[in-house]
């Protein structure tokens, strides 16, 4: 692993760091800024870097700056990138940005690099999911996918240190053929790429739209469904009387409620018969009584003296 020393020199003799910055430079490593965020899925450009603004047709809205491209190769669709100076960025919780470094690296063919997420943005609950190896002999920007995994927003702002990066002495040759440079193509393939992302990790915020729409959804079914029922509930209960008028008024055919009716009223009336035969069945055995007590005489027994 490379020195401070060491990396220092490679800046002065060889150009190992473009924008370099003495303060970012620490004893066997360098924090890289942050200088552009991609947005995933929908590939918009937040800049902070005002010199973006040279050589193109840029349109200032107050503190934005607006220009419509496409991307190459792609025919479209149609990127709208933002160059925001002076503001933070924010990452709601459970949400994924795309980042690109401030500075570039040029490696020699004897140098290799590996970036990583600094513990201090760790600490926030951020998570860079793609901590790389970099190959000997490239030359370009840097980039990394950033989650905040935390329950608040995180402001990211222009220039911030967001990984650190460290240098290795490669031992033995390296082929020629490995040399990449991709220079100011870097930030388009980085859009190309972030269509292909989601806002959200495992896009929760689509699955809780999609619980949602099928919970309201189904809701709503389930509304129609029981409104139907009570109208049909309510027109019964209101043509009731002109059917039961017609059916049995009308037509004499009764209805179950009738029936019940009918024989209540008959059992009634066989109780009401019985009653009043057995009333006469005593009524005639008073009588009966009465005739056999005036036929038999009036004898009293008498004491013995």
């Amino acid at each position: 692993m490379l020195s401070n020393i060491y990396i220092r020199q490679l800046v002065n003799d060889f150009h190992l760091i473009t924008d370099f910055d003495e303060s970012c430079l620490k004893h066997c490593s360098y924090k890289m800024r942050v200088g552009k965020i991609v947005q995933p899925e929908t590939a918009v450009l937040f800049d902070t870097d005002s010199k973006e603004l040279m050589n193109q047709n840029w349109i200032q809205k107050g503190t934005k700056w607006l220009l419509d491209k496409f991307l190459p190769n792609q025919g479209g669709p149609k990127i709208t990138t933002f160059i925001r100076v002076d503001n933070n960025y924010e990452i709601k919780p459970n949400e994924l940005i795309i980042f690109q470094t401030k500075e570039k690296i040029n490696l020699p063919m004897n140098v290799s690099a590996y970036y990583s997420t600094l513990d201090s943005i760790a600490k926030q609950g951020l998570l860079l999911i793609n901590s790389s190896v970099v190959e000997p002999g490239y030359e370009g920007y840097l980039s990394g996918v950033l989650l905040n995994f935390s329950s608040r927003s995180y402001m990211l702002k222009p220039d911030m240190e967001i990984v650190k990066i460290n240098f290795f002495q490669v031992g033995g040759d390296v082929d020629n053929k490995l040399t990449e440079s991709l220079g100011d193509a870097y930030t388009e393939k980085l859009q190309e790429t972030a269509l292909h992302y989601t806002r959200t990790f495992l896009d929760v915020e689509r699955i809780k739209e999609d619980v949602l729409r099928q919970t309201s959804e189904k809701v709503s079914r389930n509304l129609k469904f029981g409104g139907w029922l009570l109208a049909l509930l309510l027109a019964f209960c209101t043509i009731e009387p002109v059917i039961y008028k017609y059916l049995w008024h009308d037509s004499w055919v009764p209805m179950n409620s009738t029936y019940i009716e009918m024989e209540r009223s008959m059992r009634s009336q066989k109780q009401m018969e019985l009653l009043d035969s057995l009333s006469k069945e005593i009524d005639n055995l008073k009588i009966k009584l009465e005739k056999k007590d005036a036929k038999e005489p009036n004898f009293k027994p008498q004491r013995r003296i």
